[in-house]
């Protein structure tokens, strides 16, 4: 009897806005919730019950869901997808182990993927389809047959071309971890959907004026689901390599074309939307890279060169002297995943790639560059040297730069963002000391040498900010290990007593120090690290 009203109050009213969700909405999404865990409860005490319950209200509901109101329907498909939390088993292994329950929610995935309800002309029981074959995913492997039918209805009206917005966004992620899931079971339908889906991958350029049917946040799943059916196909690495050309070309054609309209635009609405448009494109392209894990699977696939072409396409986007700063971060993004999927390949476009970034650059836009150094330097360490040695200065320049710009007392934004450039700093400090690289900072010169340790210092010492002061004694603390002995830089030995050992002993004392603090208690304790190794270099 409970189990029936909690079936009951799940279900949806007549009243509920399923277009413009407000209040009441909400507090009946929580209600939902609420009635959820109850369900999980009456699960544990009988489970047999909740299975026999649900799975009479679901055949009764699909037997006559044409001539059934929508809420009734909706409900007995969510009870099916509830059932997967309420009866949980270890890796969405539903269709084995305990014969009775496999078989009763073998009959159910069978029922909802034959019965024709994907065709319901109602929003919440499309989406409620579409959430249920993706998590019953495993129903596939023991029922394949059914594989093609699911697949148009992701692919037609009912999914990725419905005429609500909101059915098609949810239904592109979705699709995407449809076809994820099914992996190799994909292959005899790979060129079918790839042709269906082309009209989706279409770059909208803002002076068309067309309405594309997915949002460029949707379009990325769509285009990660492309990569994927492309990589793990069982087809050749030629084949493989003509497939994802015939994917990024049209990409690659396009952004030459905008990036030649970006340089020419006047009115500023129009550069915004352009640098949009080209950043979408490095981001589609991105994308796709994401069905490889490293350059061993981009190698076997023969795709490396069809990037190599993307990264030479996209590269001159950094020297437009428009929209910076979305042009900068789109190409950022794409060598962050090149330097996965290429390695060393992409080391040749690094420096002058770099020294473009660090034109005319802000805060924000360093914060963001380091992290890309960082990642080429812990990756390829000593393959790096001669390039690191030859940019650190000018990183450091623009770096101090910024920090040493005026900003107004109440100006918490700026703050903020200096804070964060500063830790972003102190991180590439100790990713080039951590990497075994300290001879690129011994190499500056003895005058640049000093006025980067001292800036050391001053983190550890001077700024309330307990993460930058926890990195600062890391340096310390290296520096003293690999620069402490008779090989380290000339006038190093001095530096330790006269400036190392007072900040270990000024930097706990300060009043912002705040042991109540997480990360002050880090700072301490590699504070004392930093000691402890100067103790034993002595």
């Amino acid at each position: 009897a409970i189990m029936l009203a909690v079936m009951k109050k799940l279900t949806y009213d007549e009243e509920y806005n399923f277009e413009n969700e407000g209040e009441d909405e909400a507090m009946f999404v929580e209600y939902r919730k609420q009635l959820k865990l109850l369900l999980d409860r009456l699960a544990q005490v009988s489970p047999e019950l909740l299975l026999a319950s649900v799975r009479r209200v679901f055949n009764t509901t699909l037997q006559n869901w044409q001539t059934t109101r929508f809420m009734e329907v909706e409900v007995a498909i969510r009870l099916l997808y509830m059932l997967a939390e309420a009866l949980p088993v270890s890796h969405g292994a539903h269709f084995s182990g305990d014969v009775t329950k496999a078989t009763a929610l073998q009959d159910m995935m069978r029922t909802l993927v034959t019965s024709g309800v994907s065709a319901y002309q109602h929003t919440s029981v499309t989406l409620e389809f579409f959430e249920t074959v993706v998590r019953y995913e495993k129903f596939f492997a023991v029922e394949p047959q059914h594989i093609p039918t699911v697949l148009m209805a992701f692919l037609d009206h009912r999914g990725l071309r419905h005429t609500s917005p909101k059915v098609r966004s949810r239904t592109a992620y979705l699709f995407s971890r449809f076809v994820k899931s099914l992996n190799k079971q994909m292959n005899p339908f790979i060129e079918d959907v790839l042709n269906r889906i082309q009209d989706l991958l279409e770059l909208s350029p803002p002076e068309n004026g067309y309405q594309a049917l997915l949002s460029s946040d949707d379009q990325l799943f769509i285009y990660e689901t492309a990569g994927v059916l492309i990589v793990n196909s069982e087809y050749s690495a030629e084949r493989k390599q003509v497939l994802m050309r015939n994917l990024l070309t049209p990409l690659m054609e396009k952004f030459k074309v905008l990036l030649e309209k970006l340089m020419m635009a006047q009115d500023e609405d129009r550069q915004m939307a352009l640098a949009d448009c080209l950043n979408h494109a490095v981001g589609f392209a991105s994308r796709t890279s994401k069905a490889f894990s490293n350059k061993q699977t981009v190698k076997q696939c023969g795709c490396s060169e069809v990037y190599l072409d993307c990264l030479q396409t996209f590269l001159p986007a950094l020297s437009c002297p428009l929209q910076k700063e979305v042009l900068r971060s789109g190409v950022r993004t794409f060598l962050h995943r090149m330097i996965i999927c290429l390695e060393e390949e992409v080391l040749p476009f690094i420096p002058s790639a770099s020294e473009h970034m660090l034109k005319d650059c802000e805060a924000k836009d360093l914060q963001e560059f380091i992290p890309l150094i960082n990642q080429i330097t812990a990756k390829f360490k000593t393959q790096v040297s001669p390039f690191l040695q030859q940019m650190f200065m000018p990183l450091l320049h623009a770096i101090f730069e910024v920090l040493l710009l005026p900003a107004e007392e109440n100006d918490q934004s700026a703050a903020l963002e200096k804070q964060m450039l500063r830790r972003s700093y102190f991180a590439f400090l100790q990713t080039v000391t951590g990497s075994g690289m300290s001879e690129v900072i011994a190499n500056q010169g003895a005058e640049n040498v000093e006025r980067v340790l001292f800036t050391v210092i001053q983190g550890a010492v001077d700024y309330p900010d307990p993460i930058a002061q926890k990195t600062c004694f890391i340096i310390l603390s290296k520096l003293v290990e690999l620069w402490g002995g008779k090989d380290g830089p000339v006038g190093f030995a001095d530096f330790v007593y006269k400036h190392i050992v007072p900040a270990c002993f000024l930097a706990p004392l300060k009043q912002t120090f705040d042991l109540a603090d997480a990360q002050t208690v880090l700072a301490l304790s590699e504070c004392a690290v930093t000691l402890k190794t100067i103790h034993l270099k002595r």
